[in-house]
């Protein structure tokens, strides 16, 4: 009974640790749309400004946008909204580019207000909220575009993992002793799911951290349990009993964190929620930890004086997950949520033209706009001169800033050519698969001291099997030698 008393609790910790964090990730927006937009049609009488100010900067309307035009002196970027009380329908700048870019925004009557779908703003139960609070009374309708994550192969890669990783554990629970609780952080890791194949790799490398510090963690939690007194003592017991003995374990602690760094900087997992997700794991872990009950406690009479790598076997299945997960991915589909068409479409080719032209205006030939007309430059005495080895073509572009709607007309072109776009496991691309790899230096370890193990046991068979009717003898002293001689450094040697 005293093991059901010890296993309950934590599983119920674990499992309620795990539904709030996919809670906190579903409310956050990480399970939803990889890319896309949510389209907000009101009335065009109701302010740009407002809107943007209720939904963010970083939305598309017709305040955020801009056109460019020659003050003469200068280059201006003026405001979309604000154009057409600055430059009159008849004024020789005005190129068309204006009329072009509103029809955009503002189309039979209805202003379009057009909201990046990206992690932490596409949940449509929140967005509607936020609407229903500050547009009462106003009409609006919202429809929502966006390529959607197969949530549904993340957590079936998951979960066989999951289930590999159990099936491990019972296999090993005679040699890898402790090992086994590991399993009640695995829950709490599902909720890294969200981001696919490198929230897996991050599910990965938390396994593989605690099943590598379960020692020190371990002694760490009893020696908090047995200690009481002033806090001083306890830090000095921490130094001996924990610090010392494991001194050696402390000097991988980079090689965790490195290879963590990696693949977040090259992926979209959001920090602050795989802190939150480690913090909770770490919790449960030492809650596990600390439920041992023995009748039999062994001391150490040899410290330790080389860490165990067992745990590339128990990530061995996730690895493979996250590998799985890289070349199934691509080949599900993402679909658009609706078949409506756009039918406002400005080539990048108009924004560059529009830039030519009112980079040229000033020393451009009045009244046409040809191109054979040389251009002209400021010379050295402050004067226009004119460049007769150039043409106004002669334009370096990327002294200029790119195409503002370049994201979204890809997306116009998408939805109205039927495209079903590739949804990937995040917008890492190649970048973020070639950062996953570093979780195959975490399997070396596993195979090269495994390999070394086999030698040394088999050398040490062949050694008693040569001296017959000495067995037992031999056995005996060649135990001893094993318990109390401090030469063998890569095995762990207690005695009670």
């Amino acid at each position: 009974m005293s093991f059901f008393r010890s296993i309950i609790p934590v599983t119920l910790i674990s499992l309620m640790a795990s539904v709030f964090l996919l809670f906190l990730g579903s409310m956050t927006g990480y399970e939803g749309s990889k890319s896309g937009y949510a389209v907000l049609r009101t009335s065009v009488s109701v302010d740009d400004r407002y809107l943007v100010s209720i939904l963010g900067e970083d939305v598309v309307s017709e305040s955020s946008q801009w056109v460019l035009l020659d003050g003469f002196d200068s280059l201006q970027k003026i405001s979309l909204d604000t154009y057409y009380s600055r430059v009159l329908s008849f004024d020789p700048r005005n190129d068309g580019y204006a009329d072009k870019l509103k029809s955009v925004f503002i189309n039979d009557d209805k202003r379009s207000v057009y909201i990046p779908l990206r992690a932490g703003n596409w949940n449509p139960n929140l967005l509607d909220k936020k609407l229903n609070d500050h547009l009462i009374g106003i009409p609006y309708s919202i429809n929502y575009y966006g390529v959607g994550r197969p949530l549904f192969l993340f957590f079936i890669i998951f979960a066989s993992c999951s289930l590999a990783l159990l099936v491990i554990c019972f296999l090993k629970r005679k040699n890898n002793r402790g090992v086994g609780k590991i399993v009640f952080i695995v829950p709490v890791l599902s909720s890294l799911v969200f981001f696919g194949a490198p929230g897996i790799g991050c599910a990965a490398l938390f396994t593989a951290f605690f099943i590598f510090f379960k020692d020190p963690i371990t002694d760490l939690v009893k020696l908090f349990g047995r200690s009481s007194g002033a806090n001083t003592k306890k830090i000095k017991k921490i130094k001996k009993e924990v610090l010392m003995p494991y001194r050696l374990y402390w000097y991988f602690l980079p090689v965790f964190l490195a290879a963590l760094a990696i693949i977040v900087i090259f992926s979209q997992i959001n920090i602050l929620f795989l802190l939150a997700v480690f913090v909770t794991a770490a919790a449960v872990f030492f809650f596990s930890s600390g439920k041992e009950h023995r009748r039999f406690a062994p001391v150490m009479i040899i410290r330790r004086h080389f860490p165990e790598f067992v745990f590339p076997v128990y990530i061995l299945p996730f690895v493979i997950g996250v590998f799985l997960t890289l070349f199934f991915t691509p080949i599900v589909p993402g679909s658009y949520n609706s078949n409506e068409r756009f039918d406002t479409i400005i080539d990048e080719n108009d924004y560059y033209a529009h830039l030519k032209f009112q980079v040229s205006f000033s020393t451009r030939q009045f009244g046409t706009s040809s191109t054979a007309f040389p251009a002209f430059f400021i010379d050295t005495d402050g004067l226009p001169s004119m460049d007769t080895a150039s043409t106004i073509n002669n334009i370096d572009l990327n002294d200029f800033p790119p195409f503002p709607l370049a994201n979204l007309m890809d997306f116009f072109n998408d939805v109205n050519n039927g495209n079903r776009t590739d949804t990937g496991s995040g917008s890492g691309g190649l970048k973020e698969t070639l950062s996953l790899l570093v979780l195959l230096i975490f399997l070396v370890p596993g195979l090269v001291l495994r390999k070394k193990h086999d030698n040394t046991a088999k050398v040490n068979m062949d050694i008693i099997k040569k001296i017959p009717g000495k067995n037992r003898l031999i056995g005996i002293n060649w135990n001893r030698k094993l318990l109390y001689n401090d030469k063998n450094k890569l095995r762990d040697r207690k005695d009670a």
